[in-house]
């Protein structure tokens, strides 16, 4: 496998310049201006220290650092072969090797370089190919022993995450498995994870594991995710409960807060299949002092609040301190529609006149809410016909099947045609502003209202405040 460690080398930066017409032996002064970048971040990288040294020679060189803008500068170069590099924590943690570049001075005169962080493309391309799909990023990271904090040799990181599936005629969803192995430092590279999710993963050695963490892969190709394993825990099996526990050393103490920076007291709080399960006191402080060390998540609940789960490394017998602040949990309940002796508004029949129809799928504002509670277009997996596609950014692609394959349906917004200009209808609309949602696959479905010459299916959705705040009801049912 792959190492994670990756050495960049950058290109030809500058080019040789002519020597001097007279041939003289004079001492040439150069001034020296550059810029670090890092292409992953896609910004400058400011406070890196910067080397500058002869080739022939590592001792004789110059030292800078980088401003704000990522700039530095070195004012005087001799003759010769120089070469540059640079130090920063973001090489760290992105687990690579400085990049080096190459300088040829001959005669006087400015020369401008950059030197960069590879980009998350370059990356991933190294590590996983060029076969992998656009819209799947790689995770690298480590295994390490929870007290040595030496690396593991042939560990196993693995990730999960469920995705829907069109067969038998019928949407199915499946969840997927990857796995990684770690080499001779304790490294590993797994390939082909979505991008903009999050997936549930957790390293292990033998019988000994980390907890289950949920890990957030942004959009982009390259993330680094660490894991720490207690090979120390022991098992306890627990009455009545099949799987057993793990019990350590780690020692968490956390304090819970509301929204208003009140002690919440009474809250329950666990690391996941590990340590005892508490409770906080009146000042809203809670302590575990055997749980499993290592990579654990840490869960906080009461009744009226949202729950919150955070990832924490916990080490044997020093204690971690974390806080949490809790919401109030909010409960949508859609408006009571009583209607006497006054006409519902235009639209609200036409949708259960069109309901009524069943030419399609139509789902209310309270059914949308039920089934997601980030993206709208999540409330669609169940729905026949439609397939849901990651993009580079916040929220989803639909996708209608039809007869000639997959397709990308037009969409109405409150009756008018939605014009995307790079954006997701996740970024306009939020799941509790729906009233209705109409889903039309097949091109012959379409109603007369939202005739087009796009050969796919339509998407409507209705706003609550467009339609009044007046909800939309399945004609069938009354």
């Amino acid at each position: 496998m792959m190492r994670t460690r990756v050495n960049v080398v950058s290109g030809a930066i500058v080019s040789a310049l002519m020597a001097l017409a007279n041939g003289s032996e004079a001492q040439p002064a150069v001034r020296l201006r550059g810029v670090v970048f890092d292409s992953v971040a896609r910004a400058p990288l400011a406070n890196a220290s910067v080397r500058v040294f002869r080739a022939d020679s590592a001792s004789v060189g110059i030292d800078a650092r980088t401003d704000a803008t990522g700039t530095f500068e070195v004012s005087a170069l001799r003759t010769g072969t120089w070469l540059l590099s640079f130090l920063h924590p973001r090489l760290d943690s992105l687990r690579l090797e400085p990049p080096v570049a190459r300088v040829d001075v001959v005669e006087a005169g400015e020369i401008d370089v950059t030197l960069a962080v590879p980009s998350a493309v370059t990356l991933a391309r190294a590590l996983c190919g060029t076969a992998r799909d656009d819209s799947t990023a790689v995770v690298v990271g480590d295994v390490r022993d929870a007290a040595a904090r030496r690396p593991i040799v042939a560990a196993t990181m693995r990730a999960t995450w469920p995705e829907w599936v069109f067969a038998k005629k019928r949407m199915e969803r499946e969840v997927v498995t990857r796995v990684a192995r770690t080499d001779s430092a304790g490294q590993f590279v797994l390939c082909n994870v979505p991008q903009g999710s999050t997936v549930t993963a957790l390293a292990y050695a033998g019988s000994d594991t980390t907890g289950v963490i949920e890990l957030v892969v942004p959009v982009t190709e390259y993330t680094v995710a660490d894991f720490v394993i207690d090979r120390g825990a022991s098992l306890v099996s627990r009455d009545g409960v099949s799987a057993p526990w793990r019990r350590g050393e780690g020692m968490i103490r956390g304090r819970v807060v509301t929204a208003g920076g009140q002690p919440l007291g009474n809250v329950m709080a666990r690391v996941l299949g590990s340590g005892t399960v508490v409770r906080t006191d009146s000042s809203g402080v809670f302590r575990i002092s055997d749980a499993a060390s290592g990579t654990q998540t840490v869960e906080v609940r009461a009744v009226g609040y949202d729950p919150i789960r955070q990832k924490v490394q916990l080490s044997p017998a020093i204690p971690t301190t974390v806080g949490f602040t809790l919401e109030k949990s909010r409960v949508l309940l859609d408006t009571v529609r009583v209607i006497a002796s006054r006409k519902l508004p235009a639209d609200v029949e036409a949708i259960e006149r069109r309901w009524r129809r069943g030419l399609g799928t139509i789902l209310d504002g309270r059914t949308v809410r039920e089934r997601t509670s980030t993206n709208l277009t999540s409330a669609l997996w169940s729905v026949p016909g439609v397939r849901l596609g990651m993009r580079s950014g916040y929220g989803n692609t639909v996708y209608f099947r039809g007869v000639g394959g997959e397709c990308i349906p037009v969409i109405y917004l409150d009756g008018f045609r939605f014009v995307a200009n790079g954006l997701s209808l996740d970024e306009i609309v939020a799941p509790d502003e729906v009233a209705a949602m109409e889903v039309y696959v097949r091109p012959m479905q379409r109603p007369a209202e939202f005739t087009d010459l796009a050969d796919c299916g339509v998407l409507v959705v209705w706003t609550r405040y467009y339609l009044g705040n007046v909800p939309v009801f399945d004609p069938r049912r009354r």
